[in-house]
């Protein structure tokens, strides 16, 4: 497999990684939240919502808010 199938700055995937680490999901989400205040990018900041709404239906009892 190429080293190169995984973009590791793909916003999913870095969640996806701290999430597989261990990492609280209240964490990330509120990481996922800081990094989506960052970028200026209109589709760079859809694919940081895509991370938000996907934390938020997988952990529903991880008070995020």
């Amino acid at each position: 497999m190429a080293d190169d199938f995984f973009d590791d700055q793909d916003p999913f995937f870095l969640a996806s990684d701290r999430l597989d680490a261990g990492e609280s999901p209240r964490s990330v989400y509120l990481w996922a939240k800081a990094s989506r205040a960052k970028v200026r990018d209109g589709v760079a900041r859809e694919q940081w919502d895509e991370v938000l709404r996907y934390i938020a239906e997988e952990y529903p009892d991880a008070n995020l808010r």
